[in-house]
């Protein structure tokens, strides 16, 4: 079978690159397991610049690590980041580094001592501190992960929370995969493609606004005004909406904005109800989806802290029957991106998607949203090899 290239409508380039140059704890399902890795690295003199840093931690072994814990086996600052990326644990090195104290949304305090977990919009504390690594290895990761991402026919990506610096770094080595940068709010500057905002949290943490509960993380008024610069500026506004509550907030700020055409699209969608939907297709409010999330805690661990919002959990199928602009993106690396993988998180979802033609559509028609064409095809074999013709 023959199909365009594939997009990745929402990859996290500067993270899935950095992680190869982490320690990484992808594999770790014991704290003690966690503690040996962050020892030994400590020993060794540390990650880069002097801190252990490491990334793709399960976030249950996360709630069960303390600042304490960390102090035990480095005398360095430690950051720890969870494979969903919005939780971090740090030791009271970085702590003091960062100045991280129980005045901060999100920095998680008991009796009013911070306990070393961070969550969202308090990880900035630290990572603003954090040294960057060596810029030769840094883009030699980024070149790595673009060089597998070509060879499993992706030839453009939508990088979320980049930096210009970043950008700059991956635009030297002229690579066969375009990559379109949505900024960090607090790295925008004029002249960027997209920026990257945040409505609210994430399901597993309890944060994304729904039933009444969540972090809402930007008010409607701000949200509005940088709908209002995209437009003017020409430049596409990403948002993060975890819950519907989350899309609510989005949908006011839009309309607030004068609903601006081609400028809004919303990340993620994952609990949607049909007004929203309807909603999001008579106004042309592309959506990017990202099924291969539930792979960062597993499967039945999803289903089990969604509870009876799981039926209403990422609903692809019926976006694309009301007609709403959906297209795929893996969320790297929370989720896989190689198609084989991809596929099989389609498939699990409440409302399977389970023809392979549909979801080759989804990954491939991702170029529409910055007006693009793709030049160049895929071949897609019987057991979902790809090549790039």
């Amino acid at each position: 079978m023959r199909v365009r290239p594939f997009v990745d409508t929402h990859f996290h380039l500067s993270w899935t690159a950095r992680s190869l140059l982490e320690l990484n704890l992808k594999e770790c399902s014991t704290v003690e397991c966690v503690l040996s890795k962050v020892r030994e690295e400590s020993e060794r003199g540390g990650t880069y610049g002097g801190w252990v840093i490491g990334s793709l931690l399960h976030y249950k072994l996360a709630k069960a690590i303390t600042k304490e814990l960390l102090d035990e086996v480095s005398d360095k600052p430690v950051s720890i980041a969870t494979r969903d990326g919005h939780m971090a644990v740090v030791n009271s090195k970085a702590i003091e580094i960062s100045g991280v104290d129980c005045s901060y949304s999100g920095v998680e305090c008991v009796e009013g001592v911070p306990t070393g977990r961070l969550y969202e919009d308090a990880m900035l504390l630290v990572r603003r501190k954090m040294p960057d690594p060596p810029i030769g290895k840094l883009v030699g990761a980024y070149k790595a992960v673009l060089d597998d991402l070509y060879s499993n026919g992706f030839l453009q990506i939508h990088a979320m929370t980049s930096r210009w610096l970043e950008w700059e770094l991956v635009k030297s080595l002229n690579h066969k995969v375009h990559v379109i940068p949505y900024m960090r709010k607090e790295a925008f500057v004029k002249g960027s493609p997209g920026i990257k905002l945040f409505a609210d949290g994430v399901l597993i943490y309890g944060t994304a606004l729904m039933n009444g509960k969540g972090r809402k993380l930007i008010d409607e008024r701000e949200l509005s005004q940088w709908l209002i610069r995209g437009k003017e500026e020409g430049f596409r506004v990403a948002v993060h909406a975890m819950g519907d509550e989350a899309i609510d907030l989005v949908i006011r700020a839009y309309e607030m904005a004068g609903k601006p055409k081609r400028v809004l699209r919303i990340e993620h969608a994952a609990i949607t109800r049909d007004d929203q939907l309807e909603y999001l297709a008579s106004e042309g409010i592309e959506v990017s989806v990202q099924p291969g999330i539930m792979e960062s805690v597993g499967v039945e661990e999803f289903k089990s802290i969604l509870g009876p919002n799981w039926k209403r959990f990422m609903r692809v199928r019926d976006m694309i029957e009301l007609g709403v602009k959906v297209y795929h993106g893996s969320d790297s690396p929370v989720g896989p991106w190689r198609l084989k993988e991809v596929f099989k998180y389609y498939k699990l979802l409440p409302k399977p998607v389970d023809d392979l033609e549909t979801v080759l559509k989804l990954m491939s028609s991702g170029w529409e949203i910055h007006g693009e064409r793709p030049s160049g095809e895929l071949e897609v074999t019987d057991d979902l090899e790809v090549r790039v013709l």
